[in-house]
């Protein structure tokens, strides 16, 4: 490549003669000042895009520019507060989305975004925040169903950690019925009918579920056709709400693969009234069962144990629950009986008789990788037998003997021992 050695003169005279001579004192540039191009205008197209940006509520073109790097540049323009029906229309960006996501909630921190589009990650944070702080008085059924069909499209999971209380006489929430009839694609559904604050008019009892709100949410779930997972938590679940939430879920979501009810309160009669309308054709998909903290005993678990060894369960949590010994020896003895994978009997008062079922499972089983029996009271003498057991177990992976009276150190060549379980490449799971 050769290289310049000359120089024209009219660039000469541009960049040089005009800032010794200064002839000309109104000029307003200056070649030799790296900071002229300030006072230049912008390019046609830039202002262009400005103009249609500025203008967009009258004419929302996007699909409209030929050019991607145009798109991008409209979207970084786009205002935030423009009506998110006309935003939903037409845009689709996962960039402007993720900017809108981040502008609106700066703080909040989403979980599982995985592959997931911006803009369901927002618009089912954006359907969520509205019905937690929708209050029961100003319920408005046709401005709430016009908000569930713009976001119906996308939402595929609905999240609700609070409702607001009824401080009237009325103590019912607000009805989901009307939400979850017009969520066409909702798979996964997490309720909490209890409360963050209540403000100065608060009354004991005001944010008790009812009969009513039951009666409502069991409705919109029984056109819930593509459910997968339905969680409902620490809400005090009487037995005739139970047996009617049973009987939803076993009519209308045929795909449900997970159950739970964590801090529920339901009691041996609660559960007993959800199993009386399972048949052996009913949750013919479901995997996970979660009864965490329901005041369950012995009696209920051998019957809940009858009715799930004929499903494919692979997960099984039943922690905080007063099971005693007697209630963990009908669990440990129907697990050969369903390809169970994760097992949680963490704080059930399962005392050191439980140690024949015990070693029979970690010698015999060969399903299940996580298997945790932490904050029970079994005997030092009993960790010597079970490490003998689980050097024959290749299938563990996980064994938490937390707070079991069984010493740290017989803890420890445990866990060495079921670490060769594990494989290298899903070692972050745990």
């Amino acid at each position: 490549m050769k290289y310049p050695n000359t120089l024209d003169l009219n660039t000469y005279r541009a960049y040089m003669c005009a800032r010794h001579l200064n002839r000309d004192k109104s000029r307003q540039l200056d070649a030799i000042n790296l900071d002229w191009d300030l006072n230049v205008p912008e390019p046609l197209k830039i202002l262009c895009l400005k103009a249609i940006a500025e203008n967009w509520m009258t004419v929302p073109y996007f699909r409209e520019l030929p050019l991607c790097e145009d798109r991008q540049y409209l979207l970084d323009l786009l205002d935030l507060n423009f009506p998110l029906d006309i935003l939903c229309s037409r845009v689709r960006s996962d960039a402007f989305w993720k900017r809108a996501f981040h502008h609106r909630w700066r703080t909040f921190v989403p979980i599982d975004v995985g592959s997931k589009p911006w803009i369901r990650i927002y618009l089912e944070q954006h359907l969520s925040e509205m019905v937690e702080h929708l209050k029961p008085n100003d319920y408005d059924q046709e401005g709430i169903k016009k908000i569930v069909d713009l976001c119906s499209p996308f939402v595929r999971e609905l999240r609700i950690e609070r409702l607001q209380p009824s401080l009237s006489d009325n103590s019912d929430h607000v009805p989901l019925d009307v939400v979850l009839v017009n969520l066409r694609r909702l798979q996964r559904i997490s309720l909490t009918y209890d409360v963050k604050d209540v403000g100065h008019n608060f009354f004991l009892g005001c944010a008790t579920i009812t009969e009513m709100d039951v009666k409502l949410m069991t409705q919109g779930l029984e056109r819930c056709s593509e459910l997968t997972e339905f969680r409902l938590h620490s809400s005090k679940l009487e037995p005739t709400m139970m047996k009617r939430i049973s009987a939803a879920l076993g009519k209308g979501c045929p795909n449900l693969r997970t159950i739970a009810f964590p801090h529920c309160r339901c009691g041996d009669i609660g559960l007993r009234a959800f199993c009386e309308p399972i048949n052996p054709k009913s949750f013919p998909n479901v995997r996970e069962v979660v009864l965490t903290n329901n005041f369950l005993s012995s009696e209920s678990v051998q019957e809940l144990t009858w009715r799930l060894r004929h499903r494919q369960i692979e997960k099984l949590d039943l922690r905080l629950n007063p099971i005693l010994t007697e209630g963990a020896s009908f669990i440990m003895t129907s697990v050969f009986y369903m390809p169970l994978q994760e097992l949680n009997l963490s704080c059930c008062s399962i005392d050191e008789q439980i140690e024949e079922y015990l070693l029979m499972l970690i010698r015999f089983n060969c399903t299940i990788k996580r298997f945790d029996i932490s904050s029970n009271r079994l005997s030092p003498a009993m960790g010597e037998r079970l490490l003998q057991r689980v050097y024959e177990n290749k299938t563990l992976q996980q064994f938490d003997l937390r707070n079991t009276d069984i010493s740290y150190d017989v803890r420890a060549t445990i866990d060495e021992v079921i670490l060769e379980n594990r494989d290298p490449h899903s070692l972050h799971m745990f």
